[in-house]
């Protein structure tokens, strides 16, 4: 019986690959990407558990101490680990509550919009700013800011209020960063979603409006469910990522002023790793990441299928 399915196996292989071998060919290139780029670096992780020196290279650096854990005992001993994490966990929250549901919401609302010109004129004008680069961003809400000369600062002059440096107070970061993250990826985060409306089925929409259901109830309890597996593999993901608070937004935001609530992991690591070349506890603080986010991956996903029955893998 095994044998008998081995064959089958086998014979659908070849007939795919004779059936679909432009497809296969064109994934070529991809593969070899995620061979160079994403796999072949993973040898690095060595470096973690060794006393690395560049002249022995990677395989003839010695082990570090204490069974090559050292690094991660030296890591998770500082202050500025304990504070970075706990910012990574804060700012990660913050983005899943405020940043994640903006594009489903955008999503449903675009798609009640009857005149095609300005459902295309309003999603042209929120995809833009997903092109413009985190070092722009970064100068644009550094000058609307500014303490002198800045936009909101000068309003506050004209109404007769005192200057207030919003981008040093640490108090300000978190409403800063987030709003920003909201205006440069909201709209980028509604394609996904947009195209699994579109692949709703109309007949639902009419019997309900024969029903008597309004264009809210159809949305409510037609368009909503529909993406709803969506929405829970694009939601499994963000938790996969917790660790992963964004290191281009917050490197072009942030200052030595606010690093009390706006370090994170990620800057961490940049601060240990180039600017003082402690390149061993930099590359143990990335494995622990990877592990962790693997980890609350799992978690999430098993949790979501025991509640609803979707998940990554369903």
């Amino acid at each position: 019986m095994l044998a008998t399915k081995r064959m089958e196996r086998k014979k659908y292989i070849r007939h795919s690959a004779k059936k679909y071998w432009p497809i296969y060919l064109l994934l070529i290139p991809v593969v070899i990407w995620f061979l160079i780029f994403c796999y072949y670096p993973m040898y690095g992780i060595l470096i973690a558990f060794k006393d690395y020196s560049p002249r022995l290279g990677i395989i003839g650096s010695p082990w570090g101490d204490n069974n090559g854990l050292y690094h991660f005992i030296w890591l998770f001993s500082t202050n500025g680990f304990m504070r970075a994490l706990k910012n990574t966990v804060v700012i990660s929250f913050l983005k899943i509550i405020f940043c994640f549901p903006v594009p489903i919401i955008l999503s449903l609302f675009l798609n009640e919009l009857r005149l095609p010109k300005l459902k295309k004129t309003i999603q042209t004008a929120i995809y833009l700013p997903f092109f413009i680069s985190w070092v722009v961003i970064g100068g644009i809400v550094y000058d609307i800011l500014a303490v002198n000369g800045g936009i909101i600062n000068n309003i506050r002059l004209m109404i007769g209020l005192d200057r207030i440096s919003y981008i040093t107070e640490p108090e300000n970061f978190y409403f800063i960063l987030i709003l920003t993250e909201i205006w440069k990826g909201a709209g980028w985060g509604t394609v996904i979603y947009i195209a699994g409306i579109s692949g709703v089925d109309p007949t639902f929409y009419e019997v309900a409006a024969i029903d008597g259901a309004g264009r809210f109830k159809c949305m409510w309890y037609i368009t909503l469910p529909c993406i709803a597996p969506i929405i829970l593999t694009m939601f499994i993901l963000q938790v996969g990522n917790v660790l992963n608070a964004g290191f281009d937004s917050i490197f072009n935001l942030y200052n030595a002023s606010v690093y009390v609530v706006a370090d994170i992991l990620d800057t961490y690591a940049y601060r240990i790793g180039i600017s003082e070349g402690l390149v061993e506890p930099a590359t143990a603080l990335g494995l622990f990441k990877a592990v962790i986010n693997f980890i609350l991956l799992l978690i999430c996903n098993k949790i979501v299928v025991i509640i609803s029955g979707h998940g990554l893998y369903d």
